[in-house]
């Protein structure tokens, strides 16, 4: 007995040390990290929530974000116990940093995996296949992504694993108290993330089976999951009180596809886009093996111990669950990958636990090769997974949360500086994300996610706000461009060169958006005005030499983008022509269009040697509504500093070669 204890002690000890060891090399670059890149906003509304009860006195059953569109912030959501335990290590420790949520989440996941080891020994008797699967479900790239994150899934995911270490102990024992020990984990993971209640509903069906079949009923097994209905139960009511009386900011309605097309698209998105970032090679290598051994298997002995009808006909059970799950969400499955870790990725993990206990490991000869194996798969998930994560945190151009996040980055301290107070409300036009913005700069409010779809105008009568916050980079091409009346209702009292801050106007006034961007003579830098007649000897501008005078907005030429002609007359700024200056170029030009466009961008790119620095762009075509017409287009972008060796270039870019003209282009460079 001493001597199991003792190889028990041991192994899980190396287990830890093995996590550890990897959790270094997977998070040291990334365990400090904000909320950020992949799903950052919905990772951004747990942590406001932690930050939230901070702020509200720990109280527990009003959890709140900085958004203000529910009342005072109080949101309904499934119960809060991770954000409430994270705000009680940030109080203990004097610090908001999201390392603590992330190192909290990521402590769940260890403990998590080594339950998984436990409950793998338990049932294959085999500690090669224990470390197998507890560093398959550790290493597989969307676990990893999440497991030092902010969302509840991974929490939930090792609490059932918990939870089935106990319901499978209690099934060999009998001992009542694994019974309540599995019940309470399956309920707690029930609550923080509601498709979990699967796993009660499973065991309910089970034991009625059992109960049946045996024609005995264990009144104690009933009578402990009927409490845990009836807290969950409370629970969900109360969280539905909660959304009627103050709102709600999380999806709390099912979204199935709408008809076979859409199914059959989101089947494709998923196994193209997300399949290696469920799994990796080596895994479904794994996974694949395994079921086939123990197909074979089967066919051979053409019966199931009795053990493992308990283990298959329960996995029959929550196979069934989690696809009538999978169909009900389905469309949230296109875009949000941390649905399959709500859904599929559980009965997977049993899938191979139950499928590897097939795979014969006795003679000594069996466990070397297997040690090699099982060492070449995770040497080759670790590999696989490590560059995955490096993909899913690098910034993309077109993820305008990320690029809202890096504006918004010491807002808090640049509002202090400016005297806006810590109490007063903003309102954040142009957000990306409901918290993101608010929680860096420290304040609550109001959020306009996207201008171009969402009414723009409606919350600055609606709500009482303080301030205006306009990231400077989208003020022009999404927020003027589609609500241009803004500009006569606001007025700019500041800026830091990424946002700026507006106050609402005693009166409502048109003026001119150069007025509005305070463009003038004291702070233009360098501007240019081309109307493709007269060719301009500057060295600044390049392309000026593709004309066209069939079509002119100002006769006798214009500028024409072709089949042939990709890229649009360019302004080209060395760094040390505005070195260390963060600086703003206004582009203003007429635009023609005989067809509808697609694809028409106007680039603001920063390189060094040849290599992209600093990317930002505008789909032009989305403001094209009439085609055989003339129209103004006004855009702005914000540039960070340039160094020396640093060169930026603005041109329209005809990605799809349409046919498109051009005139009266303006460039001017200010600060």
């Amino acid at each position: 007995m001493l001597t199991n204890r003792k190889e028990n002690i041991n192994s899980i000890s190396l287990l830890i040390m093995v996590l550890i060891g990897l959790s270094y090399f997977l998070y040291h670059d990334t365990i400090q990290l904000f909320p950020a890149f992949v799903h950052s906003w919905t990772q951004s509304e747990r942590y406001a929530l932690s930050l939230g009860f901070l702020n509200n006195n720990f109280d527990f059953f009003h959890p709140c974000t900085y958004n203000l569109q529910t009342v005072d912030g109080i949101t309904r959501v499934d119960f809060p116990i991770n954000e409430y335990i994270v705000a009680i290590f940030m109080k203990i420790l004097g610090t908001t940093s999201p390392m603590i949520f992330r190192i909290y989440t990521l402590s769940i996941s260890i403990i998590g995996c080594i339950f998984l080891f436990l409950l793998t020994r338990k049932i294959t008797h085999s500690e090669l296949k224990a470390w197998a699967i507890s560093l398959l479900v550790f290493l597989s790239p969307l676990y990893v992504y999440y497991q030092a994150g902010f969302i509840p899934s991974v929490p939930a995911i090792s609490f059932t694993i918990i939870g089935y270490y106990f319901y499978f102990s209690y099934q060999q024992s009998k001992k009542s108290n694994h019974y309540l020990f599995a019940i309470c984990f399956f309920l707690l993971a029930a609550l923080i993330r509601i498709p979990f209640l699967i796993y009660i509903i499973a065991i309910l069906l089970h034991q009625t089976w059992i109960a049946l079949k045996n024609k005995k009923v264990q009144f104690q097994e009933f009578i402990i999951l009927i409490f845990a209905f009836i807290a969950f139960s409370i629970y969900y009511r109360y969280n539905v009180y909660l959304g009627r009386m103050y709102g709600n900011i999380f999806l709390d309605n099912f979204l199935p596809a709408r008809n076979w097309e859409e199914f059959k698209i989101i089947l494709k998105q998923m196994t193209e886009v997300w399949m290696y970032h469920y799994f990796n090679k080596a895994h479904y290598f794994l996974l694949i093996l395994s079921i086939s051994i123990c197909t074979i298997t089967f066919i051979k002995r053409k019966r199931l111990q009795a053990s493992f009808k308990f283990y298959w006909f329960h996995f029959f059970i929550i196979l069934c669950g989690t696809v009538l799950y999978f169909l009900l969400m389905m469309r949230q499955y296109y875009d949000h990958d941390y649905y399959f870790l709500d859904s599929l990725f559980v009965p997977t993990m049993l899938l191979l636990l139950f499928s590897i206990e097939a795979i014969a490991i006795k003679t000594k000869q069996q466990k070397i090769i297997t040690a090699i194996i099982i060492t070449a798969i995770n040497c080759s998930a670790f590999i696989d997974t490590n560059k995955i994560q490096k993909e899913r945190y690098t910034t993309q151009e077109w993820d305008r949360v990320e690029i809202s996040r890096q504006n918004f980055i010491g807002s808090d301290v640049y509002l202090d500086s400016i005297g806006i107070d810590r109490n007063a409300k903003i309102l954040v036009i142009e957000s990306y994300s409901t918290n993101i913005p608010l929680i860096l700069m420290n304040r609550k409010g109001y959020t306009v996610y996207q201008t171009n779809r969402d009414d723009a105008f409606l919350p600055l009568i609606k709500f009482k706000w303080d301030y205006v916050v306009i990231q400077d980079q989208f003020l022009v091409s999404d927020v003027l461009n589609y609500y241009p009346v803004i500009a006569s209702m606001l007025e700019k009292i500041n800026g830091n060169g990424k946002i700026s801050v507006y106050k609402r106007k005693d009166k409502l006034k048109f003026q001119s958006l150069k007025t509005f961007l305070n463009i003038n003579s004291s702070n233009i830098l360098y501007e240019q005005k081309i109307n493709f007649d007269t060719p301009l000897n500057t060295e600044y501008i390049t392309g000026q030499t593709n004309t066209n005078a069939e079509y002119a907005y100002s006769k006798p030429n214009s500028g024409i983008l072709n089949s042939q002609l990709e890229y649009g007359t360019s302004l080209v700024i060395k760094g040390n022509r505005f070195e260390e200056k963060e600086i703003k170029t206004y582009v203003t030009f007429q635009l023609f269009a005989t067809d509808k466009l697609k694809g028409l961008q106007l680039v603001s790119a920063i390189t060094k040697n040849d290599s992209i620095i600093n990317y930002q762009s505008v789909d032009v075509a989305k403001f094209i509504k009439d085609q055989q017409k003339w129209r103004k287009m006004e855009m702005q972008f914000a540039t960070p500093p340039l160094g020396k060796d640093e060169k930026l270039s603005i041109y329209l870019w005809n990605k799809d070669k349409e046919i498109v003209y051009y005139d009266d282009l303006e460039f001017i460079v200010y600060q």
